[in-house]
């Protein structure tokens, strides 16, 4: 659990560094669109309608001068070069969640070890079913084997017409099929039910295996979600750069500003730019990350974040069904029924066992002139094994009772953990819940900060300076916003994970609504 805490911090981290943020697509719906002279915007904050008051005013100009001032300053603000996205197929969450499910390279070899528990259950119903196989012998002897009784008669006595006997054939040719099972075995019946319970642990931890994937995924489908917003936050950052540096470019043109003031804002222009490519860089890689997780061609898009049901419930209920449905619980309840049959197993190695065989044998060449003529005979044979003493048992039996305790040790141990681990994951989200409120009159108190320092910019008794801390400390406010927002999700997830709700049906359960507009600016 700490690594996985470790891993969360590190690409919260890396992602507030890069520039990620959620809600791109509700930012870009409700963007307010560009203003023009016939029909101006109502903008958030750092809108059109700013540039056009700062340079539409100006002492000494004309009516018509203002106008065409206005229609600069929209123009400026439309011509601003932005990168496109890079295109790729639009996926929601369920589409990329299924598609990881069937196509994934590392659970589809997970799956492989169901498949190989199930040939291992096979292989223990052999030790009790009957058993057949059939076998030919063939053999090329020097030379014939043959018994003269007339030549060793005493002298004086003689057989009429006896010839000498044929011991055995040069040539001889026999088949043999045989047939055996086992009557009474109570190992061989144990060690089946040892099978079926280590088919068991296989499933329930591939099952484990598959929700940590999907939890995964779903973490990174947030994060891309973020990484698009966050680029609507710069595109909007870079419009507002822009509406500044025309604003100083009219005060320094009108004599009422300063070169630096010029300055101060293309270089605050320069920036915005710089991270909206950094913005966009983040997204394509973050987009590349689920593209390999789920295995689908292209850029996958994400589009609309679902509104995953929150538990309701308190820390003992949650803990009372992480215990009873978390698949790591499950596999460490289904490893310790496995040691615990294995033991059972050990001990029917002191029992008697009880066989059966028939067998069948056919001599294809001529039989031997001594023994019988009969081509063919059969056999039935019980064989009955009382053990006496072997030391090995002992020792197994010592193994598989230590296997056992140490099996019963690690459930109660998970159990520990995971209990431990519902209780922080609901403490972790209700704080992210504060921290995004709090980030959000943050936010807001930025957003009012930067028109206070604005508009007193535009009558011409504050600086560029003043402008532009205004404008970082709302960028920065923005992403501190956007990182809270990530984090009150993913904090959510974890939640889900922790209490063994399953991630894929979840999001099948909720509706789509897409994600929380970033504050402009």
């Amino acid at each position: 659990m700490k690594r996985k805490y470790g891993i969360f911090c590190f690409v919260v981290t890396a992602f507030f560094f890069t520039g990620l943020g959620p809600g791109a697509r509700a930012q870009r719906e409700k963007q307010p669109p560009l203003a023009t002279p016939d029909a101006p915007a109502t903008a958030p904050s750092e809108s059109v309608d700013d540039a056009a008051d700062a340079t539409a005013g100006q002492p000494g100009d004309s009516p018509d001068d203002a106008s065409l001032k206005y229609y600069a300053a929209a123009q400026a603000t439309r011509d601003v070069d932005l990168p496109d996205i890079t295109p790729g197929p639009a996926m929601t969450l369920e589409e990329l969640l299924e598609a990881a499910q069937k196509r994934n390279l590392s659970f589809e070899a997970a799956r492989l070890e169901i498949e190989k528990a199930d040939a291992k259950l096979s292989q223990a119903y052999a030790l009790v079913m009957p058993g057949a196989q059939a076998s030919m012998t063939y053999m090329h002897n020097d030379h014939e084997d043959t018994v003269d009784f007339a030549s060793n008669l005493p002298a004086g006595m003689s057989l009429p017409n006896m010839q000498p006997l044929v011991v055995r054939y040069q040539e001889n040719l026999s088949g043999k099929v045989e047939v055996g099972m086992s009557l009474v075995n109570a190992k061989s019946w144990m060690t089946i039910a040892t099978a079926r319970r280590g088919a068991e642990a296989a499933r329930a931890g591939v099952e484990d295996g598959r929700q940590m994937m999907l939890h995964q995924l779903a973490q990174g489908y947030f994060m891309a979600l973020m990484a698009r917003d966050l680029i609507a936050l710069r595109e909007t950052q870079v419009r507002s750069a822009a509406h500044h540096l025309e604003v100083a470019k009219a005060r320094f043109d009108a004599g009422m500003g300063l070169r630096i003031d010029v300055i101060r804002a293309e270089t605050d222009l320069e920036q915005f730019r710089q991270e909206l490519i950094s913005a966009h860089l983040s997204f394509d890689n973050a987009r590349d990350a689920l593209a390999s997780a789920a295995q689908v061609d292209g850029l996958p898009l994400p589009v609309e974040a679902p509104a995953v049901p929150v538990p309701d419930k308190r820390s003992p209920q949650l803990v009372e069904q992480a215990l009873r449905s978390h698949s790591d619980v499950a596999f460490k309840r289904a490893m310790v029924d496995v040691a615990d049959t294995q033991l059972d197993a050990s001990w029917m190695q002191f029992l008697p066992t009880l066989d059966v065989g028939w067998g069948l044998q056919y001599q294809f060449t001529k039989p031997a002139d001594l023994g019988s003529q009969d081509r063919s005979r059969w056999s039935l044979v019980f064989t009955l094994s009382v053990p006496i003493y072997n030391h090995f048992r002992y020792a197994d039996l010592d193994e598989k009772r230590a296997s056992l305790r140490q099996a019963m040790i690690q459930l109660e141990e998970t159990k520990v953990s995971v209990s431990t681990t519902v209780r922080k994951a609901q403490r972790d989200y209700l704080a992210t819940l504060t921290s995004v409120r709090i980030a959000d009159n943050q936010a807001k108190l930025a957003k009012e900060g930067l028109t206070l320092v604005e508009a007193s910019y535009r009558a011409g008794t504050g600086s560029s300076l003043e402008v532009t801390d205004a404008r970082r400390t709302l960028s920065a406010a923005n992403v501190n916003l956007a990182v809270k927002r990530l984090e009150a999700q993913v904090n959510l997830l974890a939640l889900l994970r922790s209490v063994g709700e399953d991630i894929l049906e979840s999001v099948k359960n909720a509706p789509p609504v897409s994600t929380q507009p970033m504050p402009a600016g």
